[in-house]
């Protein structure tokens, strides 16, 4: 098909629904405004990851816009490496790639972090001339460039003339987070993290760098009153600066009429989905079932009722959190009833994102798996040569990750219904993990 397709690239957790969860909201948000024919989001730890999104995609033109605050190693050399991107524009088979600049560079963000500071003083009846701000950015020591973005706000903010004292800190780098103490003198300090997520990072490792819960209002730390504010990236108008980058590209990304909820899904593997819902009463894929006129779990103990994405996304990542939504522990009581039988495809897509795509181009004899060789072969991070693990580690992974899993490990030569063309990062990190308690 021809069609422009927008893709959010992410971080993702293993530990937080909403580092994730928060990208997701952006997707289902403009998904409801019309603005591309397939919109989608891939992470670096969960599914959809970096490498498997662009096989979801039907559309000519792929906007990939990186959701980080810095250009930094994420965004200039994995998202770059895994989803085989040269430079702004990348020509992949039939496929127009278009990469941006990360989201926390773009100028329209500056309103959302005045906004924070702004409402964040006005709640507490603090004065700016006597109030300090650390802007807290994470930081890496592999990508110095990391840090540019955060840095920019503060000098911006302390140009501005607006607050006593403005610092800009790390959570993986230098200044640390606690240098805020001796850096500044106010009485009052406004911690504002310069990040795009509320998960793991805001809600537990911030806090615990500056010395407080997080849970709200001023804390004491050293003689000090700490205000912590909301990140930056929770603000709806962060998905106008997505559309600002994204028409970067020369693409239009108008806002069309609010479409329906199950509308504006990547489309790779829907019309055989279709095609077999048409031949039979009923399918199932893992443990979801379907038919032509609902989808619902195995395991269905009552009958709650979803009607949206978010409304579904919300129950089976927050009931019981794990970064391989293709585990076999996924939560029941719940059904969709379908308005359209294609609206199966988006149900389906909503709970294991990515799987529809494979399983049909297995079905075409067209699947592509990826091994460990070539993941290794492109790595310099810490899955560089992750071909090399002995083979009684890449046994016991697979058993105890993959034996846990919907999908069968095609990519290691095991034949399956529900196929699973290369190794998720859940699985890479626990191989590294095996391969310590080896050593």
């Amino acid at each position: 098909m021809s069609g422009v397709a927008l893709v959010l690239a992410g971080h993702g957790s293993h530990i937080s629904a909403n580092t994730a969860g928060i990208v997701w909201g952006y997707v289902d948000r403009l998904r409801r405004i019309g603005v591309a024919d397939e919109i989608t989001a891939c992470f670096w730890k969960e599914p959809p990851t970096f490498s498997q999104a662009l096989v979801a995609l039907e559309s000519t033109q792929v906007v990939i816009v990186p959701l980080f605050t810095a250009n930094g190693y994420f965004t200039s050399q994995v998202i770059p490496t895994e989803m085989g991107l040269r430079g702004t524009t990348t020509r992949i088979g039939d496929k127009g790639l278009h990469y941006t600049a990360p989201i926390g560079e773009h100028p329209l963000l500056d309103a959302v972090v005045d906004q924070r500071l702004s409402d964040m003083a006005a709640a507490h009846n603090l004065t700016p001339a006597q109030t300090a701000v650390a802007i807290i950015g994470h930081g890496t020591r592999r990508n110095p460039q990391s840090r540019a973005a955060t840095r920019r706000q503060s000098q911006r903010i302390a140009a501005m003339g607006w607050f006593a004292e403005i610092v800009d800190c790390y959570l993986d780098d230098q200044p640390d987070i606690p240098s805020i103490y001796r850096r500044t003198r106010a009485r009052h300090i406004i911690a504002l993290p310069y990040f795009l997520a509320d998960g793991s990072h805001v809600r537990r490792d911030l806090p615990r760098a500056l010395g407080i819960t997080g849970t709200g209002g001023g804390e004491s730390v050293r003689d000090r009153c700490v205000y912590f504010a909301e990140p930056v990236g929770t603000d709806e108008s962060v998905c106008d600066v997505i559309l600002a980058l994204a028409r970067t590209s020369g693409l239009p990304f108008a806002r069309q009429a609010d479409r329906g909820a199950w509308d504006g899904f990547p489309t790779a593997g829907r019309r055989d989905l279709l095609a077999a819902l048409e031949q039979g009463e009923m399918l199932r894929f893992g443990q979801i079932c379907l038919n032509r006129e609902r989808v619902w779990p195995a395991d269905n103990s009552d009958n709650q009722a979803l009607h949206s994405p978010s409304a579904l996304r919300s129950l089976l990542r927050e009931r019981a959190f794990h970064p391989l939504p293709t585990r076999v522990d996924l939560p029941g009581g719940w059904h969709v009833d379908l308005a359209r039988p294609v609206d199966a495809h988006a149900v389906l897509e909503t709970v294991y994102p990515g799987l529809v795509a494979d399983w049909s181009a297995q079905r075409r004899g067209a699947l592509q798996t990826e091994s460990l060789a070539d993941i290794g072969g492109r790595q310099d991070g810490m899955f560089n040569d992750i071909q090399r693990l002995p083979r009684s580690v890449i046994q016991r992974t697979i058993h105890e990750i993959c034996g846990a899993c919907v999908r069968q490990p095609t990519w290691h030569g095991v034949d399956g219904e529900l196929p699973c063309r290369v190794a998720c990062n859940w699985w890479l990190i626990n191989a590294r993990k095996f391969e310590k308690e080896c050593a």
